[in-house]
């Protein structure tokens, strides 16, 4: 059984949803069509099947009674800080996270919460990034709509709290999240991390303020987690401006949001265009023999001097509309920002 167990953790996700897979179809076919004894065999393995199945939903019963607040993300490697901290804490058992797998900060918003809208969004946010629909399969329980219902399912006598920074990401995703809570009666928790960080005079070994929560370090946010895990509860005049600006922002319907003057404002498309050129100005030192600069470096240089937060993907699509524009040339193989280097063309 030793050499069984060290088997079976050699498989990836996708392998054990294989063999638990072809485990069924053989235990069904036994039951159909097998011998007596392969029958006898086949019930018997059918009853210690549901057996661990009633001891699994058992445990998850009484996790979920244990669970006083829901805690709700907008990113898939947040969501994993969060947890990791909560157990550093002791707050785990008290907890869940709910994590989207999202950039808020681009792409249509319109009609968020409904098939439609979500579709219009896939379609869109797919023309610039192709890796874009795998993440969704890959990720099935963070998709929109699972999260959606998700949310809008959270029981009263469950305290949500809903962590942000100051980017655009978060923040749009934060009024998302207060709409489809607009009919709950009960307070909606926030810890916004940014306003946190400034007002504790806390700083990081840069000296900078983060505007997202993975640029925190561990220690500051494992402080903010401890003092602040029940969250901070939103003021009422406050969630319904949030509320409205969601309408607004879905009126709007911009394909870029960026966090500018402390709020969330829509910007055309190109608005990150001349900061890309920027940056391949900038990194000149960076430049191999025939005058290239790594992708990956001018995508970094974009973020450090915009501090915004709207995903590897986006500035990358932006650079090939650069290219195929005639104000960047590129060289090695789309794809990756490590498979390619780009360099300005000179008139």
């Amino acid at each position: 059984m030793k050499k069984f167990y060290e088997n079976l953790q050699q498989f990836d996700e996708k392998d054990m949803r294989m063999f638990f897979y072809n485990v069924l179809n053989t235990v069904d076919r036994y039951r159909k069509e097998g011998s007596i004894e392969e029958k006898k065999l086949a019930e018997g393995f059918v009853n210690i099947l549901q057996d661990q199945l009633n001891v699994v939903r058992n445990h998850q019963l009484q996790t979920y009674e244990l669970q006083q607040y829901v805690h709700i993300v907008f990113s898939l490697s947040d969501a994993g800080s969060l947890k990791v901290t909560l157990s550093k804490i002791g707050k785990r058992e008290l907890c869940q996270v709910l994590a989207f797998n999202e950039w808020f900060s681009v792409g249509p918003i319109s009609n968020l919460d409904t098939t439609t809208g979500q579709q219009n969004r896939l379609l869109r946010l797919m023309e610039y990034d192709g890796e874009y629909i795998y993440g969704q399969h890959a990720n099935q329980a963070h998709q929109l709509s699972n999260m959606v219902e998700e949310i809008k399912g959270i029981p009263e006598n469950k305290t949500i709290v809903i962590w942000c920074a100051d980017n655009a990401h978060d923040q749009t995703g934060l009024r998302f999240v207060l709409h489809l809570l607009r009919e709950r009666k009960k307070p909606v928790n926030v810890v916004n991390v940014t306003e946190l960080f400034n007002d504790s005079g806390l700083q990081d070994k840069e000296g900078d303020v983060p505007y997202a929560i993975s640029l925190m370090d561990r220690e500051h946010f494992q402080a903010i987690v401890s003092k602040y895990f029940e969250g901070i509860p939103l003021d009422p005049g406050q969630r319904r401006r949030y509320e409205s600006e969601w309408l607004m922002l879905t009126e709007e319907n911009d394909v870029l949001r960026l966090w500018e003057e402390g709020t969330v404002r829509g910007r055309d498309v190109n608005a990150l265009d001349e900061l890309i050129i920027r940056s391949v100005i900038d990194l000149e030192q960076e430049q191999d023999e025939n005058g290239f600069i790594k992708a990956g470096s001018v995508v970094a240089r974009v973020f450090d001097i915009s501090r915004q937060l709207v995903g590897y993907s986006f500035i990358s699509y932006r650079i090939w509309i650069l290219v195929n524009q005639g104000i960047l040339m590129f060289r090695g193989l789309p794809g990756a920002l490590h498979q390619f280097s780009v360099k300005l063309v000179y008139s």
